[in-house]
């Protein structure tokens, strides 16, 4: 498989009820963008990186960060594989100077990681075919793909399993209604 760098280039919020918000890929040398979804806290994350905020107390990304630098984790590449379902597939590339492996990730996490690391990010060639668009798209009231429609879909449901099973009601109640409204539509 062929791969093709690309750069997290912008994070715009509201594109959902729920809060999602889209994580913007650049195609280095052209006008292409390649929108992820991503929930709110993810894009806290990355935001968080981009701009090296420190935190009072490590949070996830953070925490990784410093179990790899303790352990002499080396994160070499980031890559998006493949685009499957409305959901994009991560990898991290890591060493620890001997062994090489590569890691499955949500491509939230690499992203955040791969800026902490400040390794490459790169696309599989078809995979950026596919979901890549033109910037002026955007400029001109761009519309969802019904794949990104379900990728936030299936976000909302992951939260929606996450909150039912860490016992906390009020928010499942609260996804579950958008969920119903997503489905309604």
């Amino acid at each position: 498989m062929d791969y093709t760098k690309v750069y997290p280039v912008e994070i715009m919020e509201g594109f959902t009820e729920s809060g999602s918000c889209m994580l913007m890929l650049m195609e280095p040398g052209s006008n292409r963008y390649i929108p992820i979804m991503i929930g709110e806290h993810e894009a806290q994350a990355i935001i968080l990186a981009q701009e090296q905020t420190d935190t009072k107390r490590p949070m996830t990304h953070q925490l990784i960060h410093n179990i790899m630098d303790s352990f002499a984790l080396e994160l070499k590449l980031v890559t998006i594989d493949k685009f499957e379902e409305g959901i994009f597939y991560a990898s991290l590339h890591m060493t620890d100077g001997i062994l090489e492996k590569r890691v499955d990730s949500r491509t939230s996490d690499a992203v955040v990681l791969a800026i902490m690391h400040g390794c490459d990010i790169e696309m599989e060639n078809s995979t950026l075919e596919d979901t890549a668009i033109e910037r002026d798209s955007l400029e001109h009231g761009y519309q969802q793909k019904e794949d990104l429609r379900e990728a936030s879909l299936e976000e909302l449901r992951q939260q929606l399993e996450e909150a039912e099973a860490n016992e906390e009601y009020e928010l499942a109640a609260e996804l579950q209604l958008k969920i119903d409204q997503w489905t309604k539509e």
